[in-house]
Parts: C-alpha cells; structure tokens; sequence
C-alpha cells in the first residue's frame, strides 16, 4: 500500500469514527430531553392532582373612633365680584378662628375647595308665555370655599358645629366618625378569623378521614365602614363603634 492510499485510508476510518460517536451523542441527547420532559410532566400532574380544602372566614372586631372628619362650607352672593370674594374670606376666617378656639390645631384646619361663579339669570324678550326667545343675564356672583377639620377630641364635635355656623358657616356636610389606627384592630380581627379558619379546617379533615398538610394559598379582604352623621346639638351626635371585619380564604392541602 503507497503512502498516498493508507492516507486516505486513515482520513476515511476517522471520519466513520467521528460519525459514529456523533450519532451516539446525539441519540444520549435526545434521550435526555425525553426523560426530562416526562420528569417534569409527572411533576406537573402531582401538583395538579393534589388535593385541597378551602375555608373562609371573617373575623370582627369593634373599636370607638378617636378621630372625626368635618367639612364646613362658606357661601356668598352678592353683585360685585371682589365684594363677594372679600365677605367670604372675612367668613372664613371668622370660621377658622372659632375652629381654633375650641382646641383644634392649625394643621388639622385644611381649605379643600374654593371658587367664584357668575350667577345668571333668563330673561325673556317677549312676555309670550309660548315663546322661549331671551337674553342670559349676568346679575351677580357666588364665592363658596370648603374647609375639612380634623376634630381629635370627638366629644367637642356638636359644640364645634354651633360655634363654626354661628361664625358663618352655612353648609356643613360629610361628617365621619374614624378608627385612626385601625391596622391594629385590622391585624386583631385578621387574627381570630385565622384561629377559625384552622379550626374548621382541623374539624373538616376529621369528618372527612384525611389529614390536613399544608397551606396552599391565602388571601383577605377587609371592610371598615366609615359611620357618617350630622346634627347641630352635641346631644344629637353620637361616635358610637365601628365595625371592622377581615375576611381570608386559606386553602389546606389534604392527604
């Protein structure tokens, strides 16, 4: 055999040889991929093929507001625009000191709406009574300013409302009586509407002939009705309690 055809011979075993190994390879490969698809379409399958028990609970408890929310509204008309704008300011803060006078801080004292309208009025060019042709008229303007306060000392509230509309007040609405540190009472209510849930979870696994494993998922859901009232007396006003419920749905694994 020349130098020439046991070169060749040489080039073309290694190739059969470099084949062979790569279809090898490539079999381990994709033999692989299998197995590990099918691990994890088992995985998959378990996890959907567990079992579970849902329990919904609400927890409640009631706590006496320490804090009220109040707004007070100045009115003005009149038929010039900077007299108007002049007597609602003198009435607010007439408001304002009186507000203060009965013990509530500058900071809880808050302008929350203000503004100037022009009044106007139709007037007919006819007196037809079937004819609907007039004139818009403008014959004078509207200042109203909205101041919110904060009252912390919740049994002053009727003596603040006399006292603000005897200053000039003349709307007062959206009174609300708040839980100002509420999450307390919220972790509270949260925490015996858990002691439930587990216990009714514990008395459904034993009726049931499985044991309870573990907690799969939770989730809650809270409701603090704000109590809103209005009065002009401090007889007629009244903070009572509110109502604070938290509700959760745990889901428990069973075995």
């Amino acid at each position: 055999m020349t130098k020439e055809e046991n070169k060749k011979c040489n080039c073309g075993c290694d190739c059969k040889i470099t084949k062979v190994l790569f279809s090898i390879l490539l079999i381990v490969l994709i033999g692989y991929g299998v197995f590990a698809t099918i691990e994890k379409s088992k995985i998959v399958n378990e996890e959907e093929n567990v079992s579970t028990i849902t329990i919904s609970k609400t927890g409640t408890v009631y706590a006496v507001p320490n804090l009220a929310q109040i707004d007070f509204s100045i009115i003005t008309e009149g038929k010039e625009v900077n007299d108007v704008m002049r007597e609602n300011n003198e009435k607010s803060s007439a408001v304002i000191e009186k507000i203060k006078a009965q013990g509530v801080d500058e900071l809880d004292i808050k302008t929350t709406y203000y503004n100037v309208y022009p009044l106007y009025e139709w007037h007919k060019t006819t007196d037809d009574s079937i004819t609907t042709t007039g004139t818009r008229v403008l014959v004078g303007y509207e200042a109203i300013e909205t101041i919110n306060v904060k009252v912390r000392e919740t049994d002053k509230i009727g003596g603040l409302i006399e006292e603000a509309v005897n200053a000039g007040a003349n709307q007062i609405g959206d009174l609300q009586f708040i839980v100002e540190n509420e999450e307390t009472f919220k972790a509270q209510a949260r925490a015996k509407a858990i002691v439930e849930a587990k216990a009714e979870a514990l008395q459904t696994a034993q009726a049931l002939g499985v044991k309870l494993g573990e907690i799969v998922s939770f989730s809650e859901s809270s409701s603090v009705p704000y109590l809103r009232s209005l009065g002009g007396a401090e007889s007629a006003i009244s903070t009572g309690e509110n109502k604070i419920d938290v509700t959760v749905n745990i889901v428990f694994e069973i075995k």
